[in-house]
């Protein structure tokens, strides 16, 4: 049989089922960790036919970072022929070193203003080794109100009862929603949470899970984190992490007064893309405590 590692030049000395696997594994068909003959530990994905432009971006992009002194990256490796994709009986691959992180204490890591400031760090990072390059792949920077707008058509006629609590959010919301395409972009992870953070203690050991990265409006990140922070514990929003990680931002970057001024209202906008997951799923205790926690933010907002 052909060994696993020999299209980048490598050679297996163990394949480890027992590593708990980070990150979503539906971004890959199958995943595996293999350690070669150097004891280094690799993460080999076999990923889908219709993925194959996006991780070719995806590694185009981190070699960018990475070229640019960008920490806290795994990039994919390229094989013998110089290609970060490679056919392995028939099928596509992608080579990446593995992380092996500790894991995150949940919900509790919400009050860790430690973890706040780190994640600030990174997105000052981002920004910094991102700007003035040639980045790959498509404008992310859609308009997020009509993807909401279609969504909250779709509620009104598949689920009635529903759409009488989204209603008078929607009308709170996309008047502001509309505005958002003019904010300044910037190059952003797209899904960026803690759970896409390896972490070692409270420092970040690594960032996972680039599929959704591309040019955004440039505070798409800040609210995202913001987000799904205090879904775990609206607490959240008054101590520890996020404080600590919006004066980390204050600090380290130049996002601009229009976005600050967006982000109060973009941060409940994002949450449509988790009322279309929790619909999708028919999951209905999460969409309560969805639609609970975005009347909950628009509150806050005033």
């Amino acid at each position: 049989m052909i060994d696993a590692l020999s299209p980048w030049g490598l050679t297996t000395l163990e394949r480890h089922n027992d590593k708990n696997i980070p990150g979503s594994p539906e971004r890959a068909v199958s995943r595996s960790v293999i350690e070669d003959t150097e004891n280094r530990l690799w993460l080999m994905e076999r990923i889908a036919g219709s993925q194959i432009e996006t991780r070719t971006n995806i590694a185009e992009n981190l070699l960018t970072l990475q070229e640019s002194g960008m920490d806290w990256l795994l990039p994919y490796q390229k094989d013998t022929d110089g290609n970060f994709i490679s056919d392995v009986m028939g099928f596509p691959w992608q080579l990446s070193p593995f992380y092996e992180s500790d894991e995150l204490p949940r919900p509790e890591f919400v009050f860790d203003a430690e973890r706040g400031t780190e994640l600030a760090i990174f997105i000052a990072q981002l920004r910094e080794h991102s700007k003035g390059k040639e980045m790959q792949g498509q404008d992310q920077s859609f308009a997020l109100i009509n993807y909401a707008q279609e969504l909250a058509e779709t509620i009104k006629e598949r689920e009635p009862q529903v759409y009488e609590r989204l209603e008078p959010i929607c009308a709170r919301l996309f008047p502001k929603m509309g505005k958002f395409p003019q904010l300044p972009k910037a190059f952003c992870h797209g899904d960026f949470h803690p759970l896409n953070v390896l972490w070692k203690g409270k420092k970040i050991g690594a960032i996972i899970d680039w599929e959704f990265s591309g040019m955004r409006p440039e505070i798409y990140d800040v609210a995202n984190m913001i987000g799904c922070v205090a879904f775990e514990n609206p607490g959240a929003l008054g101590e520890g992490l996020i404080p600590a990680f919006m004066d980390g931002l204050y600090d380290n970057t130049d996002i601009s007064d229009d976005s600050y001024e967006s982000l109060p209202a973009y941060i409940p906008s994002l949450r449509f893309a988790w009322l279309s997951e929790w619909l999708r799923k028919k999951d209905h205790e999460m969409l309560e405590m969805e639609l609970e926690f975005m009347e909950l933010l628009l509150a806050v907002m005033g």
